[in-house]
């Protein structure tokens, strides 16, 4: 569910380049966790000549979301409710949107309620095609933003606060099965991402070094223009959380054996 919690941070602090860290963890070591030899009761098992396959690749998913919540330490996934992380950077240099800086110390409610809308997976051409949907997301943080947001400017360091409701994801993802420590695993090799938000409200605090009048001003017209922010960066916003949600996924497949969970018979 970390891939939800990467939604929320890219699409509330308006980001394009993007780096994530994990709340001042030691780094998991991915490469020394060996694969399961058994299916957990999380994993639902798939049969590749099943007719309904991607209805039960997306029973897969809708499985694992509560125990991903809590985290799974065989796979290598923290617990993510709430999610933290320690630092968002983000810059965009042209457009009407520009904005620098980043936000840190971010608190993110509300992905381990995700729901799996639809899998499709299709062995032939190495793809699968997820969709999600997240009711409700809220985030607080600190952030050090300086830049335009279409005619007006933004300036600030303090404290913010995001919220977004009914956030739908489409992941698009292209696969590949190789072999981990002996065993076969689901490996992502490229991702294209696109989401939507039906609404979305913020407030940054302490904008122009305490200005109340142009801090209101700010933060008004960025709720009132909230979706269209968004949808302006949506296609950066888009390239970087395929960065971000491969990885994620590739850490938790790469210790999942196809034979658990996709198998041939």
């Amino acid at each position: 569910m970390l891939l939800l919690t990467a939604i929320v941070v890219c699409a509330t602090t308006l980001g394009c380049i993007v780096m994530i860290q994990a709340n001042n963890q030691k780094p998991i070591q991915q490469d020394q966790i060996p694969p399961l030899q058994t299916a957990p009761v999380w994993l639902n098992a798939c049969k590749k000549k099943d007719p309904n396959l991607d209805e039960c690749i997306c029973m897969t998913f809708q499985n694992m979301f509560p125990y991903l919540a809590k985290g799974i330490p065989e796979i290598g996934t923290r617990p993510f409710e709430p999610m933290h992380i320690d630092k968002v950077s983000l810059t965009k240099g042209q457009g009407a949107i520009t904005l620098a800086g980043a936000f840190t110390n971010l608190i993110v409610h509300g992905p381990s309620n995700t729901t799996a809308l639809y899998t499709k997976m299709d062995l032939v051409k190495n793809r699968l095609d997820i969709g999600l949907f997240i009711p409700t997301i809220k985030v607080e943080s600190k952030y050090d933003l300086k830049g335009n947001l279409l005619l007006l400017p933004l300036v600030g360091v303090g404290d913010a606060k995001l919220y977004l409701k009914n956030v739908t994801t489409h992941v698009q993802t292209k696969i590949y099965f190789p072999k981990y420590m002996n065993e076969t695993v689901m490996v992502a090799s490229s991702m294209k991402v696109d989401f939507n938000l039906a609404a979305m409200r913020v407030n940054f605090d302490n904008l122009f070094n305490g200005n109340k009048v142009l801090g209101r001003t700010v933060n008004t017209f960025m709720n009132q223009n909230a979706l269209e922010v968004v949808n302006d960066l949506k296609e950066n916003i888009g390239e970087n959380l395929s960065t971000i949600f491969k990885q994620i996924m590739n850490d938790a497949f790469s210790h999942m054996p196809t034979k658990l969970w996709l198998q041939d018979d």
